[in-house]
């Protein structure tokens, strides 16, 4: 099984976060491929993880995310990670949260896998928040309907098709704030269906707002509405938050397959 994160002059991060949770469900380091975007990256990277295969692509975010889907080969299948998921946990019953085991982990990916491959799906992922009361309230523990399949951890059979989108934002500022968001759209567009597994969420030290400058509330809410203008098929609202920062709301749409 391959594992693809992305990263950048985090190599503690990745040390204490991911990679502590990989090693902990027996993953072997061969297995983990480094996508970086300085050579001083690759260099660090190469020291600290050499037996990792470390891959110099473009800076950006969506630079970086369009240079691993093109990396893999099409219907190539891997994980896809953020360097600083804490854990993968299962929700028990409304009010409790546990750690997905090795053995757990290792069987939700061969049929998550394998669900993808009879369904024709190109994507899935876990509940976007952390909330078991939620997640277990949920009326199936599988949906394949459109949802938000979060960047920091998702199952992926490589589709080519999905190609994120530079938006403009101003002072020379092109980025894409929602691309969890797009990517969702895209492989459900390509597709007609994503897999989410409602009972299991990823435990992610999330964006809080500051993590570059120009990731600012006014950016946010430029790129929401640029969003919206592109696909207004599936968005069905922009909200804007108690941060100042926006958010957007998926349309329901249903998926053809069956649920269970």
């Amino acid at each position: 099984m391959k594992f693809a994160i992305k990263t950048m002059n985090r190599v503690d991060t990745l040390k204490k976060m991911t990679l502590q949770m990989l090693e902990k469900y027996g993953v072997d380091h061969s297995d983990i491929y480094l996508f970086v975007s300085t050579d001083k990256c690759v260099k660090d990277y190469g020291e600290a993880f050499p037996s990792m295969k470390i891959i110099r692509g473009p800076r950006g975010i969506v630079e970086i995310d369009n240079f691993i889907v093109n990396y893999f080969e099409p219907g190539e299948k891997y994980i896809y990670l953020n360097d600083d998921i804490r854990r993968l946990n299962y929700a028990v019953d409304t009010s409790k949260l546990k750690e997905v085991e090795k053995d757990e982990f290792l069987k939700l990916a061969e049929e998550t896998f394998k669900t993808m491959e009879e369904k024709n799906i190109s994507y899935a992922g876990c509940y976007p928040v952390a909330n078991p009361y939620f997640m277990r309230n949920a009326k199936h523990a599988k949906t394949y309907d459109f949802k938000l399949i979060t960047d920091p951890f998702s199952f992926n059979i490589n589709n080519r098709n999905v190609q994120l989108t530079k938006f403009f934002l101003g002072d020379d500022f092109n980025e894409n704030i929602f691309s969890d968001y797009e990517k969702s759209i895209l492989h459900y567009q390509d597709r007609g269906s994503i897999l989410r597994l409602t009972h299991y969420c990823a435990d992610v030290l999330y964006f809080n707002g500051a993590t570059t400058s120009n990731r600012t509330k006014e950016n946010s809410h430029k790129n929401a509405e640029l969003f919206l203008k592109r696909y207004p098929k599936y968005i069905n609202s922009i909200k804007k938050n108690k941060n100042g920062f926006c958010s957007i709301k998926f349309k329901k749409i249903k998926s053809d397959h069956d649920l269970k």
